[in-house]
């Protein structure tokens, strides 16, 4: 290694083309990377979807759920099956362990999937998806007071403009019901022409065709052979001949029927703004660029998409990912050029100015060189990834500065610029390469947190790598280089208009020095004097803010809250509610919401309104299909569920209003309504669940929704514990049909009766049709009017094998029950989910769920003895984390431990250095009482930083005693020299670390609340942690000396010597 410092430094070319390598790299990596607002990832998790229209929750479990739970679950790599049964369809979602080749098991699971040959012959073919493919960047909403079948392809047309530009991969429209073609006949037409509804179908799938014919060779030609009928739409439909007779006549479809060439059986409501509007939604894959999207959607809208509206019709931008990505983007580069520039200011009052210079550059430097790596680390730009670059200027400096700083040292005793450079550099490459290696060690854990918060929070620490071993290589072969062209003198000759520069430099070194002289000379002397008194001290100290955490005086939330620009609302009325009553529901809820933000509004104290936009849905949660993956399949509509979404104003034109205070008042307002199953309000932008999220099991589903009740009874009688709910309604009310004996001796079976009630009452597909790029299903079903109460099942007739048409009660017992509306599953078990919100400055999550397994589930297990329950959201994604973080930094201690043992050769010393690490952590946690934080996941980050530069400082300055003492200097005399030599760079370390987060510390901006506790960790911690070095150290290392002394001396059973006098080298402790 000294080799090669001494070469680069005395050889220009070498070390300039190093730099312009780094250089170019850095811009050409620069311009590439992929810039997004959050980073996506691969989910490592495969979807399975299954529609079986028609059938009910348990009919889905048990033809669909259960068959691919069995194939599944046996697949190396799976680590847990989640499985969702409701009307109509089944969803199985595979997690699959950290690391796995999620393309893999994907053809796997396709492959197991494939071989199931037992699904009911109504269900649809399985759609087996990696989930995470793509995330949505726009949604546009086209709006007025038009039929939805004008919206819907106004929508359309914008769909294909927009998905034959190259820029653009996907596009959906959304909002609106699929076309359906459906053919109503009514009882009476069917008895009269003896016919049945399956008849019906038969004839149209026989009249609804083209089929390839095969093909005629002639002797000049191949000509191919087709037949053509298929049909298209209602007018096609309306000429197929239902039956002929011998006489010639005919019996056309639309002489019996009345065929509608409209939407879906099912009601969906889309408001934008109080009128009806289609959604087209435009997404991404992981390689496309948000702001090159979106110009060119913008772009086209201004030119295309507006302009060739018709009058009545609009078309707005409702959701922009590109308008966050600036604001986030430009927010953050604020507080990096802000801190960077605050950190520049202090190198150049500690240091020479063209010293200073020249580390700045370095940090500049070992950015670029992030830079030109990202794309091959997968790493884009984004929140994390930009807060990972700020994080790193504090850290970064720290090599730069104990190397720079070392050879400035060397010049003021009179070393010639290259002897001083290379001298310099020698002098503390071993202790600032394994510092920046046990700090790079200290983050590697952070790269391996399970589940979805490591998969969001891992570009921290990779860019922050990435920046520390940049710096480190700038450092000892770029900077020496340029530092060995110093002119003779330190000082540069400045400019009459710089030379208040030069006068701060000297008022600072001055300062310093008497500072140095006096009071750092006294602290540490004092240490070695009295180190029993200081350690224990420290002790002391730690014990009281172990108490202060593990007392609750200071909260731990897992992840804090990234608050959004849209505040939503999502109902639920019981199972089987008219879309008419939601809607009811959803439009005064709405009413609320708009008069809570004529209250709030005017805080803003001018004419600009807080909300924006409105977007309300009844059906359907749209936000609920956001995010990776969303869009890509279809959902059902359910006439109970509604959601209203209020955009309000960017948070940089609202800064004293947040969207939790708004989302608290209008929860406020609503209050209890009497109607809602349930009702939630969110305004966050990452979701991972409810903050309490318990999951149930029992094998007696009487006995579970027994538990299920008891425990949300003691749930809601917690101070800040609020809409607790579980998932598990009553369901709908349905009809049991089962057959009489009679059936049996008229020919009828329970699949004729099966078959014949499901096409009455939900339609039997007679075909599918192809409209451009949509598939039209073609029902032929009963009228609407001849469904709509319980006494058509039972006049309803089934024809028997011989052509008669019997009343269904004459054939069939008819009772009633109920159903679950749905049905949720964790490998293989059936679960309730209870979901409960809190109030984070009165509880929190993880300290609901410490009362629920330490009291309430526990009397429950003694009470119903079968019961299981594990957590889900927030709590099971904390438990991942923490556990997988506990598991990793295990390693990562010993990792570190041996990376100081072995420039030290030492066991004792490496202990010494190490042990500075928790009362950093001291000052961490008094940072988050000054500012009123609660810890959390983010704040370990920002710990982790902290880390890393107290073991740089403490080995850099016990690499400095021990130098002293090889010199032949006493133990208190060398510590204390080293103590001060080290006094200067670890306080400009410090300074800057803390500096390089000030402006995140102080920042009041709502997007970027949720990075506080990370700067607070690191800026306030290291200022905490200097005076720690200063004193733990030289007491700690007094300690030792003073132990081994009286050791060697009790095992030659001699008395032993004073310290001062022991040997200077005292070899492997």
């Amino acid at each position: 290694m000294n080799t090669v410092i001494a070469w680069m430094a005395g050889h220009p070319v070498a070390a300039n083309l190093l730099m312009i390598l780094i250089l170019v790299g850095g811009l050409v990596g620069g311009s590439t990377v992929v810039q997004e607002v959050f980073p996506e990832s691969d989910l490592e998790a495969v979807q399975v979807r299954v529609e079986y229209l028609g059938a009910s929750p348990e009919e889905v479990e048990e033809g669909i759920i259960q068959r691919i739970e069995e194939r599944v679950e046996s697949i190396e790599g799976v680590s847990q099956i989640n499985s969702t049964a409701s009307e109509g369809v089944g969803v199985v979602f595979i997690e699959l362990n950290l690391g796995e080749d999620t393309g893999k098991r994907l053809d796997e699971i396709k492959a197991e999937i494939d071989r199931i040959t037992t699904f009911p012959a109504d269900a649809e073919k399985p759609e087996v998806t990696e989930a995470g493919s793509r995330s949505r960047v726009i949604d546009i909403a086209v709006t007025g007071d038009a039929p939805e079948r004008t919206l819907k392809e106004l929508a359309n047309r914008i769909k294909d403009d927009l998905s034959s530009m190259p820029e653009i991969s996907y596009v959906q429209v959304a909002g609106v019901r699929d076309y359906e073609i459906s053919i109503e006949i009514s009882n009476d037409v069917l008895r009269s022409y003896g016919l049945s509804l399956d008849q019906v179908a038969m004839a149209i799938r026989r009249s609804s065709l083209d089929l390839p014919g095969g093909r005629v060779d002639t002797a000049d030609e191949e000509i191919l052979v087709r037949v053509k009928g298929q049909k298209y739409d209602r007018d096609d439909f309306a000429g197929i001949i239902v039956r002929g007779s011998r006489d010639g006549s005919t019996l056309r479809l639309d002489q019996i029927a009345t065929i509608k060439d409209g939407f879906q059986d099912a009601d969906l409501v889309t408001l934008y703004n109080g009128h009806p509007a289609a959604f087209v939604q435009v997404f991404r894959t992981a390689d496309e660029q948000v702001l090159e999207i979106v110009d060119v959607v913008e772009t086209y809208l201004a030119e295309i998409g507006v302009p060739s509206m018709p009058r009545g019709v609009e078309v707005e931008i409702w959701q922009n990912d590109a308008e966050l990505l600036r604001s986030r983007i430009s927010l953050l580069r604020k507080n990096g050029l802000i801190g960077l520039g605050l950190v520049l200011l202090a190198l150049t009052l500690f240091l020479d100015l063209r010293l200073a210079w020249w580390v700045a550059v370095g940090i500049g430097l070992s950015f670029l060189g992030t830079f030109a790596v990202m794309p091959w680390l997968g790493v884009s730009i984004n929140m994390m990834s930009l807060f990972g670059l700020i994080l790193a200027i504090g850290i970064v400096v720290d090599d730069a500065i104990v190397v720079g700083e070392n050879i400035y040292s060397e010049r003021e005793k009179g070393a010639g610029p290259l002897e001083a450079a290379v001298k310099g550099a020698k002098r503390v490459a071993l202790p600032v390469t394994f510092a920046v290696l046990t700090t790079v060690t200290a983050f590697t854990p952070l790269l391996f947190i399970p589940g979805m918060i490591g998969k969001f929070l891992k570009f921290i620490p990779l860019v922050v790598i990435s920046v520390l071993v940049f710096s480190l290589v700038e450092s000892l072969l770029i900077l020496p280089h340029h530092l060995s062209h110093l002119p003779e003198h330190a000082h540069m000759k400045l400019p009459p208009w710089l030379r208040w520069v030069e006068r701060a430099q000297d008022a600072v070194q001055a300062g310093l020095r008497k500072f140095i002289d006096g009071p750092v000379d006294r602290t540490v002397s004092y240490a070695t004097a009295h180190y029993g008194v200081v350690i224990s001290a420290g002790i002391a100290l730690l014990l009281i803010t172990v108490g202060i955490v593990g007392g609750r005086y200071l909260s731990f939330s897992f992840l804090p809250r990234i608050e959004g620009d849209n505040v939503i609302a999502q109902i639920e009325m019981p199972q089987g509610t008219p879309t008419e009553r939601t809607r009811d529901v959803a439009d005064y809820i709405e009413a609320v919401g708009r008069r809570v933000a004529d209250s709030l509004g005017a805080r803003l104290g001018d004419d600009r309104e807080l909300v924006t936009a409105v977007f309300s849905s009844v059906g359907r949660y749209p936000s609920a299909e956001q995010g990776p993956g969303a869009g890509a399949l279809p959902t059902f509509i359910e006439s109970n569920k509604a959601e209203i979404n209020f955009r309000l104003l960017e948070a940089e034109e609202r800064r004293n209003l947040s969207s939790v205070e708004f989302e608290n008042a209008w929860r406020a307002a609503v209050g209890e309504l009497p109607g809602p199953r349930s009702m939630t309000f969110s305004s966050q932008v990452i979701n991972l669940g409810a903050p309490v999220q318990l999951e149930i099991s029992h094998p007696d589903t009487a006995v579970l929704m027994r538990a299920v009740g008891e425990v949300q009874d003691e749930l809601g009688l917690y101070a800040g514990v609020f809409d607790v709910r579980n998932d598990q309604d009553i369901g709908k009310r349905e009809v049991e049909l089962s057959l009489k004996p009679r059936a049996r001796t008229l020919g009828v079976t329970l699949d004729d009766l099966a078959r014949q009630v499901r096409a009455a009452f939900f339609g039997s597909e007679a075909a599918r049709v192809q409209r451009g790029r949509e598939e039209v299903r073609v029902y032929v079903r009963l009228p609407k009017d001849e469904r709509s109460n319980l006494a058509d099942i039972r006049q309803y007739r089934i024809v028997t094998p011989t052509g008669a048409a019997i009343p269904l009660d004459e054939i069939a017992d008819v009772s009633f029950g109920t159903a679950p509306s749905t049905i949720r599953r964790v490998d293989g078990r059936r679960i309730v989910t209870i979901t409960a919100e809190v109030d984070r400055a009165v509880i929190t999550g993880s300290e609901v769920s410490s009362e629920l397994t330490g009291q309430i589930l526990p009397a429950a297990q003694e009470r119903y003895p079968a019961l299981g329950y594990g957590f889900g959201g927030e709590q099971r994604e904390q438990a991942r984390a923490l556990g997988g973080i506990a598991r990793g930094f295990l390693l990562a201690l010993f990792v570190m431990y041996a990376l100081l043992a072995i420039p030290f050769r030492s066991y004792v010393e490496p202990l010494i250095i190490m042990a500075a690490v928790p009362f950093g952590v001291v000052g961490a946690v008094f940072g988050h009482l000054m500012f009123g934080l609660d810890l959390g996941m983010l704040s370990m980050f920002g710990i982790v930083g902290l880390s890393g530069v107290v073991i740089n400082d403490s080995l850099v300055l016990l690499d400095f005693v021990k130098e002293q003492r090889n010199a032949g200097k006493p133990i208190r005399e060398a510590i204390l020299i080293g103590a001060k030599s080290r006094f200067r760079p670890i306080l400009l370390t410090t300074i800057t670390t803390f500096l390089g987060v000030f402006p995140l510390i102080i920042e009041r901006s709502l997007q970027a609340k949720f990075l506080v506790p990370m700067a607070v960790s690191l800026g306030i911690g290291v200022v905490f942690a200097t005076f720690i070095i200063m004193v733990l150290v030289p007491a700690l290392t007094m300690m030792q000396h003073d132990m081994g002394v009286k050791l060697r001396a009790w095992r030659e059973g001699g008395g032993g010597a004073r310290h001062e006098d022991a040997a200077p080298e005292m070899g492997p402790a």
